[in-house]
């Protein structure tokens, strides 16, 4: 889980992010992204999320102001 609540796995210091922004979860061998129903919305690439997407190694996550990279 990402965003600003301590209990996320990945905790975000950025004031444009939810307490529990979005979730980067393993099926299988690909990674997917969702969002969590976040205020600002997540972002893949130049695509706002509306529904669990797969994320591919290098591709952009934005949450709020903070870029992030998956690698694998």
């Amino acid at each position: 889980m990402l965003g600003r609540a301590q209990e996320c796995t990945l905790v975000l210091e950025d004031d444009y992010a939810s307490g529990k922004h979005a979730r980067l979860f393993p099926q299988g061998s690909r990674w997917f992204l969702e969002d969590l129903g976040s205020t600002n919305g997540t972002w893949l690439g130049e695509e706002q999320l509306t529904r669990a997407s797969t994320v591919e190694p290098g591709e952009r996550i934005r949450i709020g102001k903070t870029v992030l990279e998956l690698r694998t």
